[in-house]
């Protein structure tokens, strides 16, 4: 029987408890071995775009020739702004496609400024825009590396998608849940949160020269390209040393310091909105320094506004160990 989740985040307004976010999550040592679990995190979950790193993993592993900026976007859910859109459009032009081979769907770019901007311009949602265009870029790449078919590349039996069902299990040390299509219309598998947490642990303590690790590396190199301006996933790549972050869509979470200290979070609701503080509060937990958790106290801590005022706040409630 799974266990009930537990309530992480809080949102009070002028002192009462307005909204609460419960959920299930693990944190791990830096042998890998479970430190602390809240709720079920040994049930099965869909990480999705939490799981991009293991899916860019699997495409270096089956010759993919990408590196820094657009390895950084293979495991990406970016912003589609124009440094996105760009990078994509030239990583395809290397292996002599097109945007037409893209089949993610079409889309607007992540983010108020970043979608007023695209619609002043005149755009119309691309697939190219898509937050999901780097990670499929990168798949087509191993495709024309290896002359599989580029058409068909989403599809549950292409040698590609096989490739990244057996990466996703060898980097979580379990199999694979159940399986079905994401948003962007890729294989989507799931598994534990245990899982997804391994899989970022194993990638952080891996040899430079892994494919697990060098997505990391270009992850943690290149943060706004691995996310976007203005994104809570940069700004945490960017200000803690060494750490690796990447979120997935219906409220997932999943990070690794560089010791291979790691955690996976799942809020039930599937909202996104208490990702970051509860990042701030895992953070906090490993005891990272005052001084960098100070650059994050916009994340650890939002306002609740009343006719535009401070009336409250949103916030993780303290890990206990």
């Amino acid at each position: 029987m799974q266990k009930s989740a537990e309530v992480l985040v809080e949102i009070t307004r002028a002192d009462l408890i307005e909204s609460q976010h419960s959920g299930h999550a693990v944190i791990l040592n830096e042998d890998g071995s479970i430190d602390k679990t809240i709720g079920d995190p040994f049930a099965p979950y869909f990480p999705r775009s939490a799981i991009k790193l293991a899916q860019a993993t699997a495409a270096l592993e089956s010759g993919a020739k990408l590196a820094d900026e657009a390895l950084s976007i293979s495991c990406a859910s970016h912003s589609g702004e124009e440094i996105h859109r760009s990078l994509v459009k030239k990583m395809l032009s290397e292996i002599d496609l097109d945007e037409t081979f893209l089949q993610c769907p079409p889309d607007y770019p992540f983010g108020a400024e970043a979608k007023i901007d695209y619609i002043a311009k005149g755009l119309k949602p691309e697939s190219i825009t898509m937050n999901c265009s780097g990670k499929h870029a990168g798949m087509l790449n191993a495709c024309v590396q290896n002359n599989w078919n580029v058409k068909t590349y989403l599809e549950m039996n292409h040698p590609l998608q096989k490739n990244i069902h057996a990466t996703i299990e060898n980097l979580a040390e379990e199999k694979i849940f159940k399986s079905t299509f994401d948003g962007c219309g890729a294989p989507l598998h799931a598994i534990s949160l245990v899982g997804l947490a391994k899989i970022a642990h194993n990638a952080v303590k891996a040899l430079p020269s892994d494919p697990q690790r060098k997505v990391v590396d270009a992850a943690r190199n290149f943060p706004i390209i691995n996310s976007g301006n203005n994104r809570d996933v940069a700004k945490f790549m960017q200000s803690v040393p060494g750490f690796f972050t990447k979120e997935g869509a219906e409220g997932v979470h999943v990070g690794a310091l560089a010791d291979g200290r790691s955690f996976a979070v799942k809020f039930e609701d599937g909202s996104m909105r208490p990702r970051p503080s509860f990042v701030v509060e895992v953070l906090k937990y490993w005891g990272i320094e005052e001084n960098i958790l100070n650059k994050l106290s916009e994340l650890a801590q939002s306002d609740v506004l009343g006719g535009g005022k401070p009336v409250g706040f949103m916030r993780a409630l303290p890990i206990e160990r």
